[in-house]
């Protein structure tokens, strides 16, 4: 239940993380999709614009990539859900990153321009690629790691909400046991009184479902009644017939009086005696 609470609120805390990141996607596209358009349309702009473009598309690049790059590895790290997949685009994201950087620190080391640099035409095709989706793969999997981080913060929450039920449960059913015991100890209680009780300490001895005497004592300590009381219970249960038996219910001696040897003797004296 604590690891489970605490995996809900690490995930619950980074996904905000995320989206922030994938959002700063758009300090990356704006600025170039503005050079792009105005260059297409033949508009001048000053060297000062265009240089302030610029640096915001690269401070954008450099929390897309970088910060995402972490958010990646850290999501791996926590999240169990496509883990697979994140780990795909964090290697994604560390190549292209390290594809667009490192060219650039050589031709600023050789005192020499990027195209310089490059030389074919094939390789500034390839460094032009990885510069337009490097940070739109690298949004892409802050965002599904987001999604991830989301789904372990709702699993977490379900399986409280289900251990909760569960701990309910047990002691609806802790309940029920302990109710079971009290009626059965009240039933216990009114057969050894001579009067099975019923529910609410009634007696079913004579069939009227009236309350006995001291059937409300019975119950709530749960012995017999001390003294002559109990003397006179016994005998008043004892067989009729004399043979030394004694019963705690009347039903049970009323099933005795069926086979009593002592009524079969005087039944059979009373047959000879009429013959």
């Amino acid at each position: 239940m604590i690891e489970a609470g605490a995996r809900w609120e690490r995930a619950a805390s980074a996904e905000p993380v995320g989206l922030a990141v994938a959002l700063a996607a758009i300090l990356v596209q704006a600025p170039r999709l503005v050079l792009a358009v105005l260059a297409a349309d033949r508009q001048p702009l000053g060297v000062d614009a265009e240089r302030a473009l610029l640096m915001v598309a690269g401070v954008g690049t450099a929390l897309v990539l970088t910060g995402g790059n972490l958010y990646l590895a850290h999501a791996i790290a926590r999240v169990r859900r496509w883990r697979r997949a994140l780990a795909a685009v964090w290697l994604a994201v560390l190549v292209s990153s390290g594809g667009l950087v490192v060219p650039l620190v050589a031709a600023g080391l050789r005192g020499r321009t990027l195209p310089q640099l490059l030389g074919s035409e094939l390789l500034a095709w390839g460094w032009s690629l990885l510069a337009a989706l490097a940070h739109e793969v690298t949004a892409a999997g802050c965002v599904l790691a987001a999604a991830a981080a989301a789904g372990e913060r709702l699993a977490a929450a379900r399986t409280a909400a289900e251990r909760s039920r569960e701990r309910e449960l047990d002691e609806l059913l802790r309940q029920r046991d302990a109710a079971r015991g009290e009626l059965a100890a009240l039933r216990l209680a009114g057969a050894g009184s001579g009067a099975p009780l019923l529910a609410g300490g009634r007696s079913q001895a004579d069939g009227s479902g009236l309350p006995v005497a001291g059937s409300s004592r019975l119950a709530g300590s749960g012995r017999q009644p001390a003294g002559s009381d109990a003397g006179e219970r016994a005998a008043a249960l004892a067989c009729p017939e004399g043979c030394g038996r004694s019963f705690a219910s009347v039903p049970a001696r009323s099933g005795h009086l069926r086979h009593c040897a002592a009524r079969r003797e005087r039944l059979r004296r009373l047959a000879d005696a009429g013959s």
